[in-house]
This record gives C-alpha cells, structure tokens and sequence, in this order.
C-alpha cells in the first residue's frame, strides 16, 4: 500500500504479539494506528508455543497479578475468536512432574496455601511418566496458537490500510515538536515492538535486555501420548493438529540464532526422561526463537526520557501470551485516557 504523506496517531514498529495486540487494542479505542513489519525479520512470536502456565519454577511460584492477567487474557482471546470465527486458545491442563523432594516438600506448602487453590491440584501418578515421586496437576493452563492469531490479525489490520512490509531503518526516524516523521508517515507517537532486538534500539538499548534462545521441535507420531501438557522442566504439549511440541532450550549464546543438532537431541532425550516408553515419531519441524527477556523479569513499558514521542512495549519474554493482554489493554488506555503505568513495568524504574 501507498503510505506516503500519511498522518495517524501511532507508528508501531513490529508485527510479534506485543506489537500486534497493542495495536488491535488502539484500534479499538478510535486511534488511528499503522503497523510496520519486516517480513524476514525473525520472530520469537512465530516459534513459541504458546504456552500459558501462571505457576512456575522450582518453587512454584504463582504469577503476581494472575487473578487480573488471565481474566484479561480469557476474554481478549475469546473477542478475538469471536471476530475471527476461528479458535485461538486451547485450555488444556498440566502435568507437573515432580522431580525432588525439595520439590515435593515445596508443593505440600504451596497447597495449604488458598491462593494456590485454584492453580494446583492433586498429586498423583500417571502410567505413562517417569515420575516416581509423582506428578501435579496445574489448571488455568493451556496455549495460544500464535501464529493463527497474528495471521488473522495481519490480514485485519491489511484489510482496514493499517499494515505495511518495510524493514524500519531506525536512522530514517526524525522527532518533531508534534510528534515523529518516518518515510512520509507522521505520527504523534510511535511505539518499539521490536522483540530482543530491541536492544539494538537505539532510543532504548540502555534498557536491561537478557534475551535467551530457545528452540522446540514439532514431532509426529503414531503412539498414543499423554493428552494433557507434560512439564518435567522441559516439556511435551499435544496441540490440536494432532502433533506434539517438544520444548524448550534456554541459551544465552546467541551466536547462532538457528537450529542447532546439539538441542535437537537435548530436547529428544528430554522427552525420552519424561516418558517411560519412547515412542516412535518424526520429526516434523525444529524452530529457533529469542526470547525478549529483561534483567529483573519485569515487561518494559513507557517512553523515552527525553523524547516522549518515542515509547515501548516490550520485554515479556516466555510468558507473552499470558500477559500481552492485559498490559496492551493497560497500555492503551494510558495512551488515549492517561492511565497510570504501573512502577514496576515502567521503565522510569531504569533510569
């Protein structure tokens, strides 16, 4: 599409989950919103699995805030699969393994816990998982399909002349009293989504980025497998086409943001640990995927300093699809009604 000349009220630069809900929610408020994606950019939104799970971690530890992050990721999710006659969100319990006593001695805790009530339930076995201490099963758990989401939102937001396929060249931004100008394009803000490299941003690469690569594979197979989420550290996830997810790596390294021989084979051996039989499978597909993290795990949101034309939303890591909504939500009604931001996602907490 022609965007020459154009005048809008937000630029926002990536077509991830961040970038792509955040601008459905502006669009919903009456804002005026254009989106630029590079298309052979890589995305960590297009490889994630999706997976939704508010209690993580050794410890377990139940997400702040998840008595508001999931209701708000619920019922986003739901809209859109209303306006887009398509299932998006696949609720689907999870079974914890237990693999320590540390760990056991940790969850009996957690369970005389009320908050923890409708998160965790009983501890139990299961035939078919290498869990001698037995396993635990986690509810409000489930994943997004990512990729069906943001491919009916990119045709949304072409349908309605907000999408445009362009690599942003970050020299080519100029900031004005009103607002900034890009390739013809004058916005009164623009909004960074750029994912991990957003630490190349240079506006924002004082920001803590930690970005950890990640990488699943796709397998198909013939056995019958567990039907709910195995999670043993790595994990197995049926998904509706009837595959399995394997996942996932966690490396720092990021010399190489490809598939690698040395986590395909992590990952098979740790599926072959969750499982007492091995079942037989192909392959289907490995993926590599960086993950947005930030130093003290927090998401960062806000605006530049100096230049308050220029703002973020980034940083959510492996937990996206269970707080994207919430904080787009939040986001833009700061946006268009000045809601506060809270302290602890503000990036002011940096500086």
């Amino acid at each position: 599409m022609n965007s020459v000349n154009r005048e809008i009220d937000m630029l926002i630069v990536g077509q991830g989950l961040a970038g792509s809900i955040l601008a459905w929610q502006l669009i919903q408020c009456g804002k005026s919103v254009l989106v630029t994606h590079d298309e052979h950019a890589s995305s960590a939104s297009r490889v994630a699995a999706g997976l939704f799970n508010p209690v993580t971690g050794q410890r377990f530890v139940l997400q702040s805030d998840a008595e508001v992050l999931i209701p708000a990721a619920r019922e986003l999710y739901t809209h859109m699969e209303q306006q887009f006659e398509q299932p998006f969100f696949y609720e689907m319990p999870m079974l914890r393994i237990i693999k320590n006593e540390k760990e056991l001695s940790t969850l009996y805790k957690r369970k005389t816990d009320p908050v923890y009530s409708a998160y965790l339930g009983e501890i139990t076995t299961h035939p078919s998982l290498n869990a001698p201490l037995g396993v635990v099963e986690q509810f409000q758990t489930g994943y997004l399909d990512t990729n069906a989401l943001l491919d009916c939102l990119k045709s949304y937001f072409i349908e309605n002349h907000s999408f445009i396929s362009n690599q942003f060249i970050h020299d080519d931004l100029e900031t004005t009293a009103a607002g900034i100008c890009w390739n013809g394009i004058k916005a009164n803000q623009i909004i960074f989504c750029e994912g991990y490299m957003g630490r190349n941003n240079p506006w924002f690469s004082w920001l803590p980025f930690q970005p950890a690569k990640g990488e699943i594979l796709t397998l198909k197979s013939t056995a019958e497998l567990p039907d709910q989420i195995i999670n043993g550290g790595r994990w197995l996830l049926p998904v509706h086409d009837g595959n399995h997810k394997v996942g996932a790596t966690y490396d720092h390294d990021l010399s190489t943001t490809r598939p690698t021989e040395k986590a395909e084979h992590g990952l098979l051996g740790a599926m072959q640990q969750l499982l007492i039989d091995m079942p037989d499978y192909e392959i289907i597909a490995q993926q590599c995927g960086v993950r947005p993290n930030t130093l003290d795990k927090n998401p960062f949101i806000g605006f530049h300093p100096e230049h308050h034309q220029l703002g973020i939303f980034n940083g959510f890591g492996s937990k996206g699809s269970m707080l994207i909504p919430y904080y787009a939500d939040l986001f833009a009604q700061h946006l268009t009604d000045s809601a506060e931001i809270p302290a602890r996602v503000d990036i002011a907490r940096i500086q």
